[in-house]
């Protein structure tokens, strides 16, 4: 089920400004070995629609699929969709009516259309799929984490810690916020 390859020889004989629209797909298990990073949950489903440039097609893609992060919160899975919306362009190795071989501008923004007039949008796919994973992915908006002293996941309830106790990361400075208010009381009297 992977619909990434798209024979683009009959766009490459129009003049500039023809457009194909196709759907574009890719399995769990591509998206996977796409992203080592995560645990795709759903294949990846979308569109392409090209667009015949004077040198290159363009693509405009859009696509989703489910993946499984872990929670920078509390640590467990946190099902994350990740929708992309991009653009690429893609220039011809190969002249469609001569067969004489055409240079291919040397940007890393651009790709290659391939001698057999294939477009491949995977790797397009791939850099995409890895902007949209998400910095800190969180299992709820109000996930509540891990206590700082036990590692209980507090979304499951509270812990036996007491918060009279954990003073958290800060509680030295805390200590020395409070000597110094202390001695700087102001003297009653006279």
């Amino acid at each position: 089920m992977q619909t990434l390859r798209i024979n683009v020889a009959s766009l490459l004989r129009e003049t500039a400004g023809g457009a194909r629209e196709h759907p574009v797909a890719a399995s769990a298990e591509s998206v996977a070995a796409m992203v080592p990073e995560v645990l795709a949950r759903s294949p990846l489903t979308g569109t392409a629609r090209l667009l015949r440039g004077p040198r290159s097609i363009f693509a405009r893609v859009r696509a989703s699929a489910e993946v499984a992060l872990e929670c920078s919160r509390c640590l467990e899975e946190a099902g994350i969709t990740l929708d992309m919306l991009f653009d690429a362009e893609y220039f011809p190795t190969i002249d469609v009516a001569t067969g004489s071989s055409l240079a291919v501008p040397d940007d890393e923004m651009s790709f290659a259309i391939d001698r057999n007039h294939e477009l491949d949008l995977a790797e397009a796919v791939r850099q995409e799929l890895l902007v949209a994973l998400p910095m800190h992915p969180l299992c709820s908006p109000g996930c509540a984490g891990l206590c700082a002293r036990c590692g209980h996941n507090l979304n499951l309830g509270p812990c036996g810690c007491d918060p009279e106790q954990d003073g958290g990361r800060l509680a030295s400075l805390q200590v020395l916020l409070d000597d110094a208010s202390t001695k700087r009381q102001p003297r009653r009297g006279g």
